[in-house]
């Protein structure tokens, strides 16, 4: 079997990964594993000193990661399907594209003044080429996700190795609070790296063409192609008992850190000038607000078969990093909802920093939502009746919930025939939220609202799912 690969110029990784060309493309990578044998080699880095990365060429042997996709489980295959496949591998080849020219120019409108190109600005490189300079041109690869290899690359090849707990830095994705943790710095936002690049996603690159930023974990996995199985996966499958990890709790988990992110940024946006994290303290930030609070339907829309006149805008905060707050996290969510009424009926006026990085800590201590009987009774119901489906980020976030209440029924061993009709339920709210696509498959999926967005038609799709949810009971 072949799996092509998209060349670029003085590309290290072989046209086709399988069992045609196998050959040549592991001598192209024992090359390059000799240098790695000597850095494994060398005495361990002291603790003040920056940890080694490898590259993904360390992770390059038929043995390892690299063994064709069909036939052998996720772990043998990850970095053939990273090359073939995700997305990830792509994001330093982004920054050569047009759209990186175009957003650049626009930065340099702004600023009056020449920018360095994507590949090395301080907007972009964070996320998109994130590893030392020698490995830039990997993109988002193995270490950026899982550390750096350096101090674990051998250790983790040994019988009796755990990934929770270890010591040598190997980051334990398996666990969802880490691993939301590990995504949101780019799909959320982050402080700044110490040699000044930057996690941030401002108004204005998005005005300059960069997507807007959405993050949800269960959708984001969702939306890789796997390489992978963690927790959920093999508590579903058997392996691990079914009680030590639930959907639910992910989907909760996956909600609060991003939230947790959110603000976070949104407190160094709130700064007086630019602080010693290096985030110019503009407000307010639109970024951190609704777009479509100003970029609203000129036209009348139609709901319900009524015609609705176009209302005045709203100022309001991202709806995806606050919908169902009350579901996810029900005793802290009086507390933070008076929080972002406040920024948002003084929304001209920065918040107090103080007082946004407090919520953090009481998210963090929150009790969240769990697989329980008492908390999933009735949760399908609620959710929708919360959820304003006149905005479109606020439907997605229910159609999260309610896909991780199916999969909590089917790792709790409910038949495929008794679940089935909810499975077709969650697929229409799918295709009446429309959303926008870049391509195919899966990861190709954006999460912008669609200008023919049907209010009435997802408020339907929506009830019908929770009514097929509630059948399926506890």
């Amino acid at each position: 079997m072949r799996f092509p690969v998209a060349r670029r110029p003085n590309d290290p990784w072989p046209a086709a990964v399988g069992s045609v060309g196998r050959d040549r493309a592991l001598a192209r990578v024992r090359r390059r594993l000799g240098m790695v044998a000597a850095l494994v080699a060398a005495p361990l880095a002291a603790a003040d000193e920056p940890q080694r990365w490898l590259g993904a060429s360390s992770c390059a042997s038929v043995g390892c990661h690299a063994a064709a996709e069909a036939g052998h489980a996720p772990w043998q295959s990850a970095l053939t399907t990273w090359i073939t496949r995700d997305p990830h591998a792509a994001a330093a080849r982004a920054l050569e594209g047009a759209l990186a020219e175009r957003i650049v120019a626009a930065i340099a409108l702004r600023d009056g003044a020449p920018q360095p190109p994507a590949t090395s600005h301080h907007a972009c490189i964070a996320c998109h080429a994130p590893a030392p300079a020698a490995w830039a041109r990997d993109g988002v690869s193995c270490e950026q996700c899982h550390g750096p290899a350096g101090e674990w690359v051998v250790a983790h090849t040994l019988p009796g190795w755990k990934t929770p707990g270890n010591a040598a830095g190997m980051v334990d994705l398996a666990d969802p609070a880490t691993c939301a943790r590990t995504c949101t710095p780019c799909h959320v936002g982050a402080p700044p790296r110490s040699d000044g690049a930057t996690f941030e996603v401002s108004h204005d690159l998005v005005a300059a063409g960069h997507p807007r930023l959405a993050f949800e974990l269960r959708s984001f996995k969702q939306g890789q192609p796997p390489h992978w199985r963690d927790r959920v996966a093999l508590a579903a499958a058997g392996t691990i008992p079914a009680d030590s990890v639930d959907p639910l709790g992910e989907w909760a988990t996956g909600r609060v850190v991003a939230l947790e992110a959110y603000l976070d940024q949104v407190a160094r946006q709130a700064g007086a000038g630019a602080g010693p994290e290096g985030v110019a303290g503009t407000w307010p930030e639109l970024a951190a607000f609704d777009c479509y609070g100003c970029h609203r339907q000129a036209l009348s829309v139609v709901d319900r078969g009524q015609p609705v006149a176009p209302s005045r805008g709203r100022v309001r905060l991202q709806p995806a990093a606050w919908a169902l707050l009350a579901e996810t996290v029900p005793g802290a969510a009086p507390e933070l909802l008076q929080l972002r009424d406040g920024i948002e009926r003084d929304w001209w006026r920065a918040p107090d920093a103080r007082r946004v990085r407090g919520a953090v800590e009481t998210l963090a201590t929150a009790t969240r939502l769990s697989g329980d009987a008492a908390a999933t009774r009735g949760l399908a119901e609620r959710a929708v009746a919360a959820t304003d489906a006149a905005t479109w980020d606020e439907a997605v976030v229910a159609l999260s919930l309610l896909e991780a209440l199916l999969d909590h029924q089917r790792a709790r061993g409910a038949p495929a025939e008794r679940t089935a009709a909810a499975a077709a339920a969650l697929v229409d709210v799918r295709r009446v939220l429309a959303f926008e696509s870049t391509g195919t498959g899966a990861a190709r999926v954006r999460a912008n609202s669609p200008r023919g967005h049907d209010p009435s038609a997802v408020r339907g799709a929506l009830a019908a799912a929770a009514a097929r949810l509630a059948e399926l009971g506890n």
